[in-house]
């Protein structure tokens, strides 16, 4: 940045409490100006030390640092043929680094030099550059060396890189397949399958799970820290669909009416116990509009023979349509995780309401696992937002809508953007998971919430907000960062 962008910088920094008049809430707000649009992703390095904020247009694209000391920004070089960053540890490096992956492999970036050097070498399915995007994605992994390990997806295999005390790399590849859709002739869409890290056969380390053609396949973890290269195929008697039988291309020539697909949603302890547990999604479909879903829990126990799952779900939860997410995390603080399953129901009702007032109605219902391992029939809470539809822009904006522990309880409170000018805060209630009164902050929101993350900004265990502003927010929000600090 110029000695000018830095004067100008700082001088539009500003500190202030937020408050209504009524049931105040009160934060620290900090506006940190940028030299680009906040439209990409933002990640944390160092835990509290700094952010980096990505930012793009069709002709350009951007990362800032972001100086939680002063505030400061600095634009940071980008490799040409970098596609994703993200954080990671390395050997020899006190701090977290920031890493890119390109075309050509790994690159760190070193801050004392401002440039980018290529620390690993490699191929894997991202070959050619999207040079209009540059996004976080999570290519580095924690296998349980306390340094960072990278996993890359290729077309056949998924290649991990294990890091070693000198800084080197041992390489092993897994034959993980990609998934394809092939459309015409001119379009074919690959993607890499989801990994998850959990300890299957209880020896204590991390092992690879993937779910391929409908199976469990799991790479372990051996006690030198080598990951075996053959898939283990566990004998949970857990039914999943097949890819074959879960394609829903329109061009299939066959009725999914009547159809159930299932799939795996998460691997997870959720009853607080420390063996991980099963969430399939079970998507019913009645017709093309009439859709219904259910989430079936398997609870884990970990026996001689590893981890064991029964034959059928021990709880389970019912959602009348199809969830556009699912949160699952600790709401109340008990140490066991919880549901939020945002829906709308996509009806002539909901058609009508999108093309006459532009908007449609969104539910967000709260699902807790209670003492005796059970989610309950119907949700414990609901809430209601709307959904802002540009049917001219081809553009959904989504509510703000997020659980923040502002008080470093473990207790969530319910954060609810109203008519892009308005916070409403519903705070932690014992009786009713969150109060029926909203405390309220007034302000200016960005158009799209869905970028508004929570993360605890200067490690004092209270979860802050952060408001990203774009190129399309009103002219004095553009391009920058509103963070507020919970006092």
């Amino acid at each position: 940045m110029t000695l000018k962008g830095l004067i100008t910088t700082t001088c539009c920094l500003f500190l202030l409490g937020l408050a209504s008049s009524v049931n105040a809430m009160e934060f620290d707000k900090v506006t940190v100006p940028l030299q680009h649009p906040a439209n990409g992703n933002i990640v944390q390095l160092n835990n509290s030390n700094s952010l980096l904020v990505s930012g793009f247009n069709q002709f350009e694209r951007w990362l800032t640092k972001v100086d939680l000391a002063d505030y400061s920004s600095k634009l940071l070089v980008i490799p040409e043929d970098a596609q994703y960053f993200t954080t990671a540890r390395l050997a020899q490096h006190d701090k977290q680094q920031l890493v890119f992956l390109g075309s050509s492999g790994i690159y760190r970036y070193d801050s004392s030099q401002h440039s980018n050097e290529l620390l690993l070498a490699t191929e894997s399915m991202f070959r050619v550059v999207d040079e209009a995007r540059l996004r976080s994605r999570d290519f580095s992994v924690d296998l349980g060396s306390g340094l960072s390990d990278f996993l890359l997806p290729d077309f056949s295999h998924f290649h991990l890189y294990r890091q070693q005390p000198d800084g080197s790399f041992n390489h092993f590849a897994l034959p993980v397949s990609a998934r394809i859709q092939a459309w015409n002739n001119n379009r074919a869409d690959y993607s890499a399958r989801r990994f998850f890290q959990l300890d299957v056969n209880g020896n204590g380390l991390t092992d690879l799970l993937f779910v391929e053609d409908g199976r469990f396949s799991v790479f372990l973890q051996q006690s030198n820290g080598d990951f075996a290269t053959s898939p283990y195929y566990p004998d949970w008697p857990v039914l999943l669909s097949t890819e074959r039988q879960a394609d829903q291309r329109s061009d299939a020539g066959r009725s999914y009416s009547g159809q159930s697909i299932v799939s795996l949603n998460d691997i997870t302890d959720l009853d607080g116990d420390g063996i991980p547990d099963l969430v399939l999604s079970r998507e019913n479909i009645a017709d093309a509009l009439d859709r219904s879903s259910s989430f079936e829990i398997f609870f884990g126990q970990m026996s001689e023979q590893g981890l064991q799952f029964s034959t059928t779900a021990d709880t389970r939860i019912n959602v009348d349509s199809v969830p556009t997410e699912v949160v699952i995390a600790d709401f109340n603080g008990d140490g066991r995780k919880d549901f939020y399953i945002p829906t709308t129901n996509i009806g002539l009702s909901t058609i009508i309401r999108v093309l006459v007032r532009g908007s449609a109605n969104l539910d967000i219902d709260f699902y807790l696992l209670d003492a005796n391992r059970s989610y309950p029939v119907k949700a414990d809470f609901r809430q209601r937002a709307t959904i802002d539809v540009s049917i001219s822009n081809l553009r959904f904006d989504m509510p703000l809508f997020e659980l923040a522990d502002l008080n470093n309880d473990g207790k969530k409170t319910l954060v609810v953007g109203e008519g892009g000018s308005q916070l409403r805060f519903y705070e932690p209630d014992s009786s009713r998971l969150f109060s029926r009164r909203s405390e309220q902050v007034n302000l200016d929101l960005p158009r799209d919430s869905s970028r508004v993350r929570v993360m605890d900004l200067n490690g004092n265990g209270k979860q802050d907000i952060i408001l990203p502003f774009d190129s399309l927010d009103k002219e004095a929000n553009r391009n920058q960062l509103q963070l507020l600090f919970s006092r």
